[in-house]
């Protein structure tokens, strides 16, 4: 028995008809589509995790970062310090023991005139004795 072309028409719309030939002619790409699309979304997720490990991992190095340079500021301030203490100590014992060049001056003087003069040093010895006691 044939079929009347408004019998086909009619059984040809029916959802699941519809469904199973549009299944038949793209089904196959569909499901390529979504397995790919799947592999996708799995590569995209261990990237963002890889992502948020790195993340987490470059933290810590800043960190640690921080820390060792406050370390070395630290040190750095210390040995600082400890430089210029030894200079204002270096500078206080050269000018307590330095020679007062006034005093030294007179001295060569007197010790000129004297052994111009007579030829005798007079009382040098003494004031040498002072120049070194000051």
């Amino acid at each position: 028995m044939a079929m009347s072309p408004a019998d086909e028409t009619s059984k040809a719309s029916t959802p699941q008809d519809v469904e199973r030939i549009r299944d038949i002619i793209f089904g196959r790409q569909m499901r390529d589509y979504e397995g790919r699309f799947g592999e996708v979304t799995r590569d995209l997720e261990r990237l963002q995790q890889e992502i948020d490990r790195l993340t987490g991992a470059l933290a810590d190095q800043d960190g640690d970062h921080a820390k060792k340079l406050q370390g070395l500021r630290q040190e750095l301030r210390t040995a600082d310090d400890a430089i210029r203490a030894e200079l204002r100590d270096t500078a206080q014992r050269l000018t307590a023991d330095k020679v007062d060049r006034v005093m030294l001056g007179d001295l060569l003087i007197e010790l000129g005139t004297a052994l111009k003069m007579d030829g005798g040093l007079g009382d040098l010895p003494a004031d040498l004795k002072a120049l070194e006691d000051a």
